[in-house]
């Protein structure tokens, strides 16, 4: 194969999907043995192996689960690539891409892209990852904002950082976890914590806290989404902490409540823009009204 094509990338995102060439064959309408062929043949000219048989499925590789965000990625260009085509009107829009970090609570999002979206001119695609792949493709100029609660340490004078707030965090968990309010926070020693990932800030203040008041815990789980970490902790399967606001919602509707207050840990996000983006001035505008 000289080269790749959408087919080939079709053929493999409905592998993944069905977990075998027999499944993905009957969907596809495609021969097994001739399916087989693509696939081996997208293999080859990647280089890697994409899958591994474990019994009678296919299960994605480590470097196939990375080709697969790719492979989406490229079908999403190709649907809005149809539907921009189909909305000729709607090219007229400025469209600003944001990067948007999985671990910031989705009510925040959705509270700052209201205010981007107050401009009729302006198109938003957002784009969520972690703080380590946005923050490098701020950098390289292939998103405009970024939005998230990570400031990285080796920061660069070409990008400017604004606070968006903060808020007081707090230890959050199931029903069954209400008796932890007694004797806080000693009652946390060796408690189970579903937790962020260590390039979140604040997942290190939180062990700060709890090395400075001799505790230990467990964490069986650790994920950048907090949507994820929310419905962990309404299961039951350990504690999380969450910024104050970010779990109103939760905590009205009884799914979760609250074991007690992290004096002194507060969650802030930020809005980030490449500095020399200031001259548009649609951007200038966004920035003032953050």
């Amino acid at each position: 194969m000289n080269s790749m094509n959408l087919h080939h990338l079709r053929y493999f995102m409905t592998i993944a999907d069905e977990g075998s060439l027999s499944a993905a064959s009957k969907k596809l309408l495609v021969g097994q043995p001739a399916l087989s062929a693509q696939l081996k043949s997208f293999e080859d000219w990647l280089g890697i192996k994409l899958f591994d048989r474990i019994g009678k499925k296919l299960v994605l590789t480590q470097r196939g689960e990375y080709v697969l965000k790719y492979a989406k990625a490229i079908r999403s260009l190709e649907e809005e690539l149809l539907a921009n085509i189909s909305h000729a009107g709607e090219l007229s829009k400025r469209e600003f891409v944001v990067g948007a970090q999985e671990s910031v609570p989705k009510a925040i999002l959705a509270q700052a892209i209201l205010l981007i979206n107050k401009s009729k001119k302006v198109k938003l695609k957002i784009l969520e990852g972690t703080g380590d792949e946005l923050f490098q493709l701020l950098v390289n100029h292939k998103i405009d904002f970024f939005i998230g609660n990570f400031r990285p340490l080796n920061q660069t004078k070409e990008i400017l950082y604004q606070s968006l707030g903060k808020e007081s965090v707090s230890v959050w968990g199931a029903k069954k976890f209400n008796t932890l309010k007694r004797n806080f926070p000693k009652s946390l020693e060796k408690k189970s914590f579903v937790l962020p990932g260590f390039q979140n800030q604040l997942r290190h203040d939180f062990e700060r806290f709890m090395l400075q008041n001799g505790l230990g815990f467990d964490v069986p789980v650790e994920a950048q989404d907090t949507a994820l970490l929310k419905e962990l902790a309404i299961k039951g399967e350990g504690l999380v902490i969450l910024g104050d606001e970010s779990a109103k919602a939760l905590l009205k509707s009884g799914q979760i409540v609250k074991i007690g207050s992290l004096p002194g840990i507060k969650e802030e996000y930020w809005f980030g823009v490449v500095k020399k983006n200031l001259d548009n001035e649609s951007i200038q505008s966004l920035m003032d009204a953050f």
